[in-house]
């Protein structure tokens, strides 16, 4: 009789409902802890230099190395003969093939990899893009296989939920020092395999398009055909062994340019930037265009990893190019159901950040404190009613939406609209006032 009630109360939805709450209200407390921690804690180093890795399970990976040196080694020794010796049409050629190289891998790698696959910023992506980014586009990003890198990626942001640093394949904050930090996650963590976790395997096992599970198998294949073959077979053909070893330097420094170019987003936006406040160890990056805007705004990314964009505001559409890229294939019908976080989130995420930047300004004397107090709870009254407005002025905006064949509600419902957005601009106003009074206040009592 026990174990029936037992079932019967596992089965009850009512209970089920009522533990699914409770866990989710556990991960939303985890996560508020987790963004609490200050910065020095959170990028504390945990190795001391990169002979202990060795100690504690990770591997060079010696058919990667090979590689990686190969084509490194190759890249200079064409490069010297291209640019010294050889013909300058073949000079030409080559040029073209490695601007070509550059842009097709880096906007293969930002568009399809990182945003379509690894954080589904698009609901439904086509069988055409799949193939075409598969099988030719992301093969010359040379970053190996969709469904490796995305398992990679996906323990990278990981780390914003859960807070285990140790499982970031190529985190900035692992060591002590700028140049071990930089060394290992622009370059060396890809040539080492990771000793595996629960988390590890999970993600490395996950089952994915069936597109990109027939790419992971043949990659090697196809990475042998895309750059070594058709490179060197395409230029013997037009120019014998001049055109042979002309685009075969083509392809070899383009295979290094467009590797160390991705490769920045993991070490350079991780390690360098110009926002306070942030809740991952991403920063914004305002002038990183390299990778097709992947650099810019990483911090907005990794605070909302689905949005289909990389960056909130004005600045994010204009340091974005990729997102470009993803609306020209929407209105080509080939990804359908953009993600992008509402205005509502986006104004939660940055008056946090402002919050958070004040907050570590300085430290408060006893007299102060009372002050303090009063001003830190002011603000987050105005933040609670700028989001409060906003949610408001959104749900007024899906209304207007619904109802738009209604004539005769239409006008008052535009007029409601336009009243609910002055009312979050005067909300939005008083909160920064409000925060540049504490802000000012900080300032005095830290003089």
């Amino acid at each position: 009789m026990a174990v029936w009630c037992e079932a019967k109360v596992c089965f009850n939805p009512k209970v089920k409902i009522a533990i699914l709450q409770s866990i989710f209200e556990i991960e939303r407390v985890t996560s508020r802890i987790m963004n609490e921690r200050t910065a020095a804690e959170r990028d504390a180093p945990i190795y001391g230099s990169f002979r202990e890795l060795f100690t504690k399970g990770f591997e060079l990976d010696t058919p990667t190395c090979v590689f990686m040196i190969g084509t490194h080694i190759a890249a200079v020794v064409l490069g010297i003969w291209l640019f010294a010796y050889a013909p300058s049409e073949w000079v030409w050629a080559a040029t073209i093939w490695i601007v070509i190289q550059f842009f097709l891998g880096s906007g293969s790698t930002t568009l399809y990899t990182h945003r379509l696959i690894t954080h589904k910023a698009a609901k439904h992506v086509s069988a055409p893009v799949h193939w075409f980014f598969c099988f030719f586009g992301q093969i010359f990003s040379v970053q190996g296989s969709v469904r490796r890198w995305s398992a990679n990626h996906s323990l990278h942001h990981g780390v914003d939920r859960h807070g285990k640093k140790e499982l970031d394949p190529y985190s900035a904050t692992w060591f002590d020092g700028p140049i071990r930090n930089f060394v290992w996650s622009h370059t060396l963590s890809h040539m080492c395999n990771h000793p595996e976790s629960e988390e590890y395997t999970r993600s490395h096992n996950a089952k994915r398009h069936w597109i990109i599970m027939l790419q992971d198998k043949w990659y090697g294949l196809l990475t042998t055909f895309w750059l070594f073959l058709f490179p060197m077979a395409l230029g013997y053909a037009l120019g014998g062994w001049y055109g042979f070893f002309g685009l075969m330097a083509g392809s070899m420094l383009g295979t290094i340019l467009v590797q160390h170019n991705t490769w920045t987003v993991n070490s350079v936006t991780h390690m360098w930037g110009k926002t306070d406040g942030l809740n991952s160890s991403a920063s914004n990056n305002y002038v990183w265009l390299g990778p097709l805007g992947e650099g810019n705004h990483h911090g907005d990314h990794h605070d909302y990893p689905r949005d289909y964009r990389n960056g909130f505001g004005v600045s994010g559409w204009l340091l974005d190019p990729t997102r470009y890229g993803i609306l020209v294939l929407r209105a080509c019908n080939l990804v359908r159901g953009l993600n992008r976080a509402t205005e509502k989130e986006e104004a939660e995420i940055i008056a946090g950040r402002e919050i958070a930047q004040v907050s570590s300004m300085t430290a408060f004397n006893r007299e102060a404190a009372a002050l303090k107090k009063q001003l830190d709870t002011r603000v987050m009254e105005l933040k609670n009613d700028w989001i409060e407005a906003l949610a408001h002025w959104e749900t007024l905006k899906q209304e207007s939406k619904l109802l738009q064949q209604a004539a005769d509600r239409r006008d008052e419902l535009a007029k409601e609209i336009a009243q609910a957005r002055a009312h979050v601009n005067m909300r939005k106003n008083a909160f920064f006032a409000e925060l540049e009074a504490l802000r000012t206040q900080a300032m005095s009592f830290s003089a």
